[in-house]
């Protein structure tokens, strides 16, 4: 048995089922894109009949990687491998693809079927296994991980004292504008981003000056994981070229 789950595993990561996999992958969320298109209406049928048939793939894949998920972790019972898997990140990816195979069959000629078709653009994510790109940004992401946590926590409690503060300056001038602090969160959120949607804004020559400071706050703060990123990029690529020297 553990020969023939090696085996499955090996064909899984073979070039032949990676290609396939992208492939079916790309199609089904061109399907999901066109079929929102009112000049493609006409062909709806064809695209929810090719995404029934991508999540019939997409489901065998997922029983196969069940099953030889004992020869990605080797040093677990087979029980808890699987179990594993099925509840890591690439497991529940895999689980939402299957998803419209599996309802459709009872929904297919009903309203619900495109909420059930819905979850189905998650597929997207099934990319990050066949891209090395994708892995690169994770596995860039995962060596800065309490960089990045520290600095987005900066950003978080500058945004929530600014949501507060402006919501005392403000909420005598606009108390239908600025009902609540939930509110002037908002505000804050897409004042420190630089966003500036212009949908909520303060009007007091205080809230003004509050809402200049945030701005070039959200500038400057921003920049901070943005750097801290670049560098771990480079510091990668640096590493990958030195391997192969």
């Amino acid at each position: 048995m553990g020969n023939h789950i090696s085996a499955v595993q090996k064909v899984l990561k073979s070039r032949v089922v990676r290609f396939i996999s992208m492939l079916f992958i790309m199609l089904s969320v061109g399907s999901v894109v066109l079929s929102s298109f009112k000049e493609f209406q006409q062909f709806s049928w064809l695209f929810q009949s090719f995404i029934h048939f991508a999540s019939l793939a997409f489901l065998i894949e997922y029983v196969l990687r069940i099953y030889s998920a004992p020869a990605l972790y080797p040093d677990m019972p087979v029980y808890r491998s699987r179990l594993k898997y099925i509840l890591s990140f690439y497991g529940l990816v895999d689980f939402v693809a299957v998803i419209p195979f599996v309802m459709t069959y009872f929904y297919w000629d009903t309203e619900i079927v495109h909420i059930i078709i819905l979850p189905y653009v998650f597929i997207v994510f099934k990319l990050i296994r066949y891209s090395t790109a994708f892995q690169l940004i994770l596995k860039v992401m995962k060596s800065v991980r309490p960089e990045l946590l520290t600095a987005f926590t900066a950003c978080l409690i500058i945004i929530c004292f600014s949501a507060i503060l402006v919501y005392f300056v403000e909420k005598g001038a606009q108390p239908d504008v600025f009902k609540n602090i939930g509110d002037s969160m908002w505000w804050a959120v897409i004042t420190f981003t630089t966003v500036g949607y212009g949908d909520i804004y303060p009007v007091t020559p205080l809230g003004r000056i509050l809402c200049a400071f945030i701005s070039f706050v959200g500038i400057a703060m921003l920049a901070i994981p943005t750097g801290i990123i670049s560098s771990a990029f480079i510091a990668s690529m640096k590493d990958k070229l030195s391997k192969k020297d």
